[in-house]
């Protein structure tokens, strides 16, 4: 009997079985075991989150649409063993942290109230949080029949030296339910600021979004509204978590929270505050003395060999700017840094006709869902020849360090040892009690299709979704992007670096 048919058995035999017992001391003990972020953040362990005493009345997405608590009910998160075939295994690994001061709500955008959601928790007060973070976002990864798409996405940011979010696995449950696998994403704000920039963590944060009530796409676009171009142009509603760049810090301080920081930022990227010239010695001072150009053109690199369209490539959105400044007066002397979200629709992943895996390297905004086409912070950037030469140079060294099959198949792993479908193929088998029957979890792919598809990587069709297998896609990315690197050296009349960029 295959392996996979065996994990199925154990399920159902769990599910008869029940749960393990809770912790044996019953009380709120804080922290446990001490561990650190980058080791909870880490693809060598799977935790497990679980809520218990919640009211059975408030389990479903829809009744958890909103921030919810519960007075009585526990929070706790343990490191246990991820091939255990307990649906909740209470008892079996170390308690990291219990709190009975949290909220739940569900998270995300298109997915939000699908039948397996993204859930937020939110952790109240100070003495609540863990590990110094105020909240934790479990991912669902609804459309990511791998469940391996944003860990990889997440390391090879990490390779590329971009700022960006830490990524594990765990299993939840509220009261003796299971909801499943889940991705543990580590959530932008000040405590993540304060680990990646040196301790400039108070200056403004915007998170980008698709508002068809205030200005549209966050493409970064000029605007002018009666000859007005300062921050008022870059809003229309008085609703903060309306608008389309939505300021996620300092939104109570009018001194800080008049947008005039992004719009001194467009103007120069746009080229509307002298050096019109893009690619000019000019508009390059001018653009990194407000924003962290290199860095974000190893994002860029990277994003584009993934495939990775629901963010400022595809559908502007999904991505977060940091105005943390170079010293305090972060108003005056702005300073932005590139932040990425969401990265299980990549490698792959396909809803349009679009053969992500061939498209071109350069011309990004050809596939871009808006009918202006407009993404300056790529198209401006690209017509520089030296910020070109880095990105290509960039991506050319990631080709041959990280997004290659060798090194994909490695991080992904066989059926035993060390990768990530060892570490997560019994909490996603878990999900369904037979390898093709209806995951009782509400994930909508069977234990089939994640085997099939997530690890052999043949091809998956559903509906108007079409998923390439993970290695297939890096490997025409891989050849397709070396054949157009080569082009537009060419094109271009630029030299390969001479030292690798990426590592």
């Amino acid at each position: 009997m295959h392996p996979r048919y065996l994990f199925a058995l154990g399920a159902l035999l769990a599910t008869v079985a029940g749960c393990a017992p809770e912790d044996a001391t019953g009380e709120d003990v804080g922290y446990g075991t001490e561990i650190s972020k980058d080791e909870f953040f880490s693809h060598d362990a799977m935790y497990y989150v679980r809520i218990e005493g919640w009211d059975p009345g408030d389990m479903s997405p829809q009744s958890l649409a909103d921030e919810t608590t519960h007075a009585g009910a526990k929070l706790k998160i343990y490191r246990t063993d991820a091939n255990s075939g307990r649906h909740c295994p209470d008892g079996e690994g170390d308690l990291l942290h219990t709190t009975t001061s949290f909220s739940i709500r569900t998270s995300g955008n298109f997915t939000n109230g699908t039948p397996k959601s993204s859930y937020k928790i939110e952790f109240k007060g100070d003495e609540a949080r863990f590990l110094k973070m105020k909240a934790i976002n479990l991912k669902s990864m609804w459309n990511d029949v791998s469940q391996m798409r944003e860990a990889l996405a997440w390391e090879l940011f990490d390779k590329a030296d971009v700022p960006a979010s830490g990524h594990g696995y765990a299993r939840f449950c509220i009261n003796d339910k299971y909801y499943g696998l889940y991705s543990v994403i580590e959530q932008v704000d000040k405590q993540m600021l304060k680990d990646h920039f040196d301790d400039l963590d108070e200056g403004n944060l915007y998170k980008a979004y698709w508002e068809d009530e205030d200005i549209g796409p966050a493409d970064l676009a000029y605007r002018s509204v009666n000859g007005d171009d300062d921050g008022d142009a870059y809003h229309r509603v008085s609703n903060i978590d309306q608008r389309s760049y939505q300021l996620k810090s300092n939104e109570d301080d009018p001194a800080l929270a008049n947008y005039n920081d992004l719009a001194t930022f467009i103007k120069v990227l746009n080229g509307k505050a002298g050096a019109a010239d893009f690619n000019s010695a000019a508009f390059e001072q001018k653009l990194e003395a407000i924003f962290d150009v290199r860095a974000f053109l190893r994002w860029a690199s990277v994003n584009n060999l993934l495939g990775a369209w629901d963010n400022y490539w595809g559908t502007p959105a999904n991505y977060y700017l940091y105005n943390g400044g170079k010293d305090a007066d972060f108003m005056g002397k702005p300073y932005f840094s590139w932040l990425p979200w969401d990265y299980d629709n990549s490698f792959g992943i396909d809803y349009f006709g679009i053969a992500w895996q061939s498209v071109g390297i350069v011309d990004w905004a050809k596939h871009t869902r808006t009918e202006s086409h407009a993404l300056p912070l790529v198209t401006n950037l690209l017509k520089n020849d030296h910020y070109l030469a880095y990105y290509l140079d960039h991506m050319d060294c990631m080709l041959d360090h990280y997004f290659n099959a060798e090194w994909i198949e490695k991080q992904i792993g066989g059926e035993t040892g060390r990768g990530l479908w060892p570490l997560i193929k019994t909490s996603a088998f878990l999900e369904s009690d037979t390898p093709t029957g209806a995951p009782h979890t509400g994930r909508q792919f069977t234990n089939d299709q994640v085997y099939w598809n997530g690890f052999k990587h043949n091809e998956l069709r559903q509906g108007t979704t079409f998923i390439l297998g993970i290695y297939h896609h890096v490997k025409a990315r891989h050849d397709s992007a070396k054949s157009q690197i080569a082009h537009w050296r060419s094109e271009r009349g630029l030299t390969a670096a001479s030292e690798p960029v990426c590592e």
